[in-house]
């Protein structure tokens, strides 16, 4: 099939005829309307009791608009350390508000902002997520979409709120590139790039910088139906984990 046909296809549903693949660890800069399933595993050998973490999370996103959609994201997550039994949990839930302007699609420009409401939904003895620190994210977005190839940036500020009196306020700066190429009506290839930088706090300064290789297969024609992988690997000295798999299934209304 050309490069026109598929990209004929892929917009095909979209008023504005300019809507992004979804990439595995990035997000897209198009509202859509979805649910998604996540399952990830990371290992963080660094640490000195061996610690490692499962997760299943689940995504759901509405457009109410081609250029606005709410987004709620629930992640349960299960971690263990060598000497000692298994502990699981409700993360943080987040609500997300989504914008996108059009202003520029006929040269396959998407911008994009919105900002992203972290609730205290975890267990801080456990120390999976918070169960008092509300976060505040606001962030900007970046598509180009171009026959084939599609390349989506964001770019997020993090803001805890209502620490207690002896936490510090750590604001983080977390960004994101992804670079998506489709093979064909089916198979996609995704090399994508996360990262985030302490700004304030005892760790100001610190960054970590990951590289995530993936393919994406759609099961079926409509293209409702998609199938992802991604393997993290660390860049930087300072690291989050070692190794991080991450397998999701998307199905697009």
């Amino acid at each position: 099939m050309s490069s026109v046909a598929i990209a004929q296809d892929l917009d095909h549903h979209d008023h504005e005829g300019l809507h992004f693949s979804h990439p595995i660890v990035s997000e897209s800069p198009s509202p859509d309307t979805k649910v998604r399933v996540d399952y990830g595993f990371m290992d963080i050998t660094e640490d000195a009791e061996g610690l490692s973490q499962n997760g299943l999370r689940l995504e759901a996103e509405y457009a109410f608009h081609p250029s606005f959609s709410i987004e709620l994201d629930v992640p349960y997550r299960w971690q263990s350390r060598t000497s000692e039994s298994t502990e699981s949990s409700l993360d943080n839930v987040s609500i997300s508000l989504k914008f996108a302007n059009f202003a520029f699609a006929q040269s396959g420009v998407l911008l994009g902002y919105g900002i992203e409401l972290g609730l205290p939904t975890g267990d801080s003895e456990k120390g999976i997520g918070s169960d008092h620190i509300v976060e505040f994210v606001p962030f900007l977005d970046f598509g180009y979409k171009r026959s084939r190839l599609e390349l989506v940036s964001f770019l997020e500020f993090a803001i805890p709120t209502n620490q207690a009196e002896d936490e510090e306020i750590e604001t983080e700066l977390e960004y994101n590139f992804s670079s998506l190429y489709h093979f064909g009506e089916r198979l996609e290839g995704l090399v994508e790039f996360d990262g985030e930088t302490v700004l304030s706090g005892e760790e100001a300064g610190e960054t970590v910088f990951n590289l995530a290789p993936g393919l994406k297969y759609r099961f079926l024609r409509s293209r409702m139906l998609a199938f992802g992988v991604s393997a993290g690997l660390p860049l930087t000295n300072h690291r989050e984990f070692d190794v991080r798999v991450l397998a999701s299934i998307f199905y697009h209304f």
